[in-house]
Parts: C-alpha cells; sequence; structure tokens
C-alpha cells in the first residue's frame, strides 16, 4: 500500500473510519432495497449533487497513477516518510491491517463498491458524504475493530473518548464534535447536521414520495450525463436563493476586467435551472462543466461577448517557439466600450470616462474607445513566450515576452494613426524615463518582407545600472496584411508576423475561447525568478526565509509535473459548455 494515500490528515482518517464506525443492525426487507441510488433518498431540497459510481476502480487508479509513482520518488517526500508524525500514522494503520487481515485501502474500496456520494441540502444546511458498501457482512467483521482502535487510543492518551454512540430507529451513529457518522445497513455517511441523516434513514425506511430523484432539474442533468469518474448536478435556481453573494448571479458586474472575460458567464448564472460537471482521472485530467443556455438570455449588450448571433468564433492559435502560454478569444472590444453605459453602474462610466480622456491625451488626441478600441475587428490573442536578452543587459527579475495580435477594419487608415499613436506613446514614456534618470528608448522603423515594424530599445550608457527591469521590453508595433501585433519586444513581434505570413487565410477556431499554457517553459520562468519569488514571499506572507524558499520550493515542484494545461470554451443556442485538461510531465 502506497503510503502517500495515508497522510494524517482529518478527513481522510475520518472518511476511512465511517465505513466501519457502527455494528450491523440487520433489518425487514424495507423500501430501501428498491433502490441503490442515494439520490431516490435524499430530499427535494438537495441542491448540489455528487455521484462517484465506481470509487473502487477511481481508487485503484489514483493509486496506481504514474503522478503519484513520481511525487513517491520525490526527496520532499521521502523526508515525510521519515518524520515522527508519519511513522505514527504508519504504526497506526499496521495495527489496523493486522486485525482486519487486509489493508486499509483495500477496506475502503470494499465498503464505497456501490457507489459514493456527497450531497448539500438547502433546507437543513447540511453537508452529507454517503457510501455504500458492497458486503454488510465486511462492515460488521471490522466495526468493532475501528471502535476499539479509536477508543483504545484515547483512553491511552487520558483523553475522553471522542464519540457517543446514538440508536435511531435501525440505525446506529457515533456522534463526534462537529459531525455525524451513521449506517443503515449497508449505506453509511458523514454529515454536519445529524438531522440529515435522520431524513435519509427515514426516508429508506418509510419512502419518500418527492425525492431528488423526481425533480425536474436533476432528471434533465442525468438525462445528459456522460461517462466520468465523477459527475456532479447543481440545483441553479435554489443556489440563487440561498447563495450569500447574491451579486455573482446578478447578471451584472462593476468590474470591466471580468465583464470582458465572463461576461457571456453571467448570463447563464443568473437564468440556468441547471448545472453539471464531470471528471475523468486518467493519465490527463479532464475536467467538463455544462449547462442549458438560451440565446433570449445573451443581452444585446453583450454582443461583444458572443458576437452576432451566438456566432463568435476565436482567431486560430499561432504558437511561437518557447511559448508559455495563449490565449484567443472572440471579444469585440470595441462594441464592449461603446456598451459600457449598459453594463455599468455610474461610478464605474466616470471612471472609464476620465481614463479614456487621459489616454486620448497620450494617444496624439484620439479617442481611445472609439478610435483606437474601435479599429480592431472582433477576435484578440494574447500570446506570452520565454523572453530573450542582451547579454550585457539581463534584468534581476526575468518577465516573459508577450504581445497582443488583433486584426483592423480600416488598414491603410488605422497603420498610420497608431504609428503616429505608439511614437507619442514612447515620447511620453521618455519623459518619465529620462526625469528618473534611466536608459531612454529609440525608434526605428523597418520593412520584413510583408511586415512593417516600428520598434523601440533603449539607448545605453557607459555605467547603466544592472539588473534593471526595463532590461525586459522592447516594445515593437507591427502591421502584417489586416493584423496588428503589440509586443512587448521586436523578436516576438518578427516570430508572429512570420507564422501570420505562414497561414494567411486568417482562419478561426470552432470555440469562443481558448487558452493552452505550456507547464516546462512556465517551469523554467519560475525557476530563473526563484530568488525575487522568495523575496515576495517574505515581503507579502511574512516567512523567514527558510520556510519562504521551502514554499517557492513545493510551487516549483507542481509546475514541473505539469506537461501542459487546455481550455475550451463554447456558446451555442442551447448549451454553454466549457472543457478543461491537463497533462503530466510523468511517465
Amino acid at each position: 500500500m502506497r503510503p502517500i494515500l495515508f497522510l494524517p490528515t482529518r478527513l481522510s482518517l475520518f472518511a476511512i473510519a465511517a465505513t466501519v464506525l457502527a455494528p450491523l443492525v440487520v433489518a425487514a426487507p424495507t423500501f430501501a432495497q428498491q433502490s441503490s441510488s442515494a439520490a431516490d433518498f435524499l430530499p427535494a431540497t438537495t441542491a448540489i449533487y455528487l455521484h462517484v459510481e465506481k470509487p473502487a476502480e477511481l481508487f485503484d487508479t489514483i493509486e496506481n497513477h504514474a503522478l503519484v509513482e513520481h511525487v513517491l520518488k520525490l526527496e520532499q517526500m521521502q523526508d515525510l516518510m521519515l518524520s515522527p508524525q508519519f511513522a505514527a500514522v504508519m504504526f497506526g494503520r499496521s495495527i489496523l491491517e493486522a486485525q482486519f487481515d487486509e489493508s486499509v485501502f483495500e477496506t475502503l474500496k470494499a465498503n464505497s463498491a456501490n457507489g459514493l456520494w456527497l450531497a448539500v441540502d438547502t433546507k437543513s444546511e447540511g453537508v452529507m458524504l454517503l457510501f455504500q458498501a458492497k458486503e454488510e457482512a465486511r462492515l460488521k467483521r471490522v466495526a468493532g475493530t475501528i471502535l476499539e482502535f479509536v477508543k483504545s487510543n484515547a483512553e491511552r492518551e487520558g483523553k475522553d473518548i471522542p464519540f457517543k454512540r446514538v440508536d435511531y430507529r435501525d440505525a446506529v451513529a457515533a456522534k463526534f464534535d462537529d459531525f455525524l457518522v451513521a449506517r443503515y445497513r449497508n449505506w453509511f455517511a458523514i454529515t454536519n447536521k445529524p438531522n440529515l441523516a435522520k431524513a435519509f434513514v427515514d426516508n429508506q425506511i418509510d419512502g419518500i414520495d418527492s425525492p431528488l430523484s423526481r425533480q425536474a432539474w436533476f432528471r434533465d442533468a442525468v438525462a445528459k450525463r456522460g461517462d466520468a469518474d465523477i459527475w456532479a448536478a447543481v440545483d441553479m435556481k435554489t443556489v440563487r436563493k440561498v447563495a450569500d453573494n447574491r451579486e455573482m448571479f446578478s447578471g451584472r458586474t462593476d468590474n470591466p476586467a471580468v465583464e470582458m472575460v465572463f461576461g457571456g458567464i453571467l448570463d447563464l448564472l443568473k437564468n440556468a435551472p441547471v448545472a453539471s460537471a464531470e471528471l475523468k482521472i486518467g493519465k490527463q485530467i479532464d475536467l467538463s462543466l455544462a449547462a442549458p443556455f438560451d440565446a433570449n438570455w445573451a443581452t444585446e449588450a453583450r454582443e461583444f461577448f458572443y458576437g452576432k448571433n451566438l456566432g463568435g468564433l476565436a482567431p486560430k492559435s499561432l504558437t511561437p517557439k518557447n511559448m508559455i502560454a495563449n490565449l484567443t478569444s472572440y471579444r469585440d472590444v470595441g462594441l464592449w466600450w461603446l456598451s459600457k453605459e449598459e453594463l455599468y453602474a455610474e461610478n464605474v462610466i466616470a471612471q472609464l470616462t476620465q481614463a479614456d480622456s487621459q489616454l486620448s491625451t497620450i494617444f496624439s488626441g484620439m479617442n481611445f474607445g472609439e478610435d483606437v478600441l474601435g479599429a480592431l475587428e472582433p477576435g484578440v490573442q494574447i500570446v506570452v513566450t520565454e523572453n530573450t536578452y542582451d547579454s550585457k543587459y539581463v534584468p534581476d527579475v526575468k518577465i516573459p515576452a508577450f504581445a497582443l495580435v488583433g486584426k483592423l477594419k480600416d488598414v491603410r487608415k488605422m497603420q498610420r494613426k497608431l504609428k503616429i499613436a505608439f511614437q507619442s506613446v514612447i515620447g511620453f514614456v521618455n519623459i518619465n524615463l529620462g526625469m528618473n534618470g534611466q536608459p531612454q528608448l529609440d525608434l526605428e522603423t523597418e520593412k520584413l518582407g510583408d511586415t512593417k515594424l516600428l520598434s523601440a530599445s533603449y539607448f545605453y550608457e557607459d555605467g547603466t545600472e544592472k539588473g534593471l527591469m526595463l532590461f525586459n521590453f522592447a516594445p515593437t508595433i507591427a502591421f502584417h496584411d489586416s493584423h496588428l501585433i503589440v509586443s512587448s519586444n521586436r523578436e516576438l513581434a518578427v516570430e508572429l508576423s512570420e507564422l501570420l505570413a505562414i497561414d494567411a487565410e486568417n482562419q478561426t477556431t470552432d470555440s469562443n475561447t481558448k487558452l493552452k499554457i505550456d507547464g516546462q517553459t512556465l517551469h523554467q520562468i519560475l525557476s530563473a525568478n526563484s530568488e525575487s519569488l522568495i523575496a515576495q514571499n517574505m515581503l507579502e506572507e511574512g516567512n523567514d526565509r527558510v520556510t519562504a524558499a521551502q514554499e517557492i520550493q513545493v510551487l516549483l515542484l507542481a509546475v514541473d509535473l505539469l506537461r501542459d494545461a487546455q481550455l475550451d470554451y463554447r456558446v451555442t443556442d442551447d448549451e454553454m459548455k466549457l472543457d478543461f485538461s491537463i497533462r503530466f510531465e510523468v511517465e
């Protein structure tokens, strides 16, 4: 048995104990024997439902996963296994296994073989974790051992027994301070509300006229259920009624960045009757979130997000070398700006108007919202890559290179205006750099094939301070056919223009938004900045250097295991769906 699955966490220990805590009570055949689904006995007020149909198979997958094998070999994990705390857990496990005549892990799998559920009931405000065992005799055999083990440990340490036995009808339970563990026949549960457990038992013995399984929202969700290791459904109508954060479900936000990224999803949160999630765990982890969608929910002000008739599609992704991330999305930023009066409260509109006035000054009098943002066709792309540096001028903190790629509506007119605006921006930046005694930017215009570039590079003189942050940047604006590239350095702008030349058809994807993250390149960037990350951790978290270094090391180890992550978001006139997958860099 691999020890990683038995780290000393309170939840995992009680989850194991929950399968076997109380003696088996044999009852006469009842309504309970007619169903093996928890949904048939949960109350109609259940708003969140999660089901693992085959827990034993899922536990085997996790137990034998290459990622687990890899983590167990890490030096940090080896050190943990030598700690006194871990040794105590392993000693207790060995005692139980000796009396079970099988591993604790096998006991856990057997006692959840017929299913595992998690339910949240809004009426009782209860959360309940449910298991259904395959063999009642197996539960009975280990129950006394678990109880005696918990009791003897408490007595040996001079403490009170941490639970009290409670009998209810044909069920028995162990009442702890913060939760209850109960069992009826081959069902057992952990819950924070005893009344929820009582209702579950009552419904099995007496029957229930309107269980969760007969609710319309639940039946709709089940009808679309796919083949996943873990499946969950949410009654969105009920959640909206009882949610503490009502603003989240109002369909509005006063945060322009949130609106730009998630605006359309807010329409769904306000209206959708149900949402579901599916999780698959294998060589990679796949998470899918979906909810029904009605085109009538798409407000006119959010056409910038969906596109006309929900037809907005993201541009095709560009993949430069040493790419860290690529986000490509359908967003009409000009239309977004023009719709601000319908999207935001008056104070936010005033702030945006003020920002527009200030930015218009920098952009040579061009109205930032209407002239600059409005010059772009719908569809934007943000690319992040590893940066390159002059060997003489390497910054202490290395920031990745990044670029925004879009398309211009009126190419001939806007190219000239944007070039002038870029020159004005560089002039404004130079004024500030000069006032602070830092190197200033020198502009160069060039043409490479069909690409026109206007790039700015720093003019370094003898005695220039080393390690400056500005060494990360060589601001560049490039024009290739109708495409506009605004980049933090020249090299990335040139590479992106070359990729556009290769794929000149300007294709789109079949999604509204797509995101890809390359874990290995991201790890290289973080490793190169480890000292800065440690210093930031010490400053923000108040940790000493040793603690901060350990936390950053854990972060680097986690990122090192990531091969890549991908997100795909789609919206149609009947469904909104988000797919997210993670692949790991292990054999």
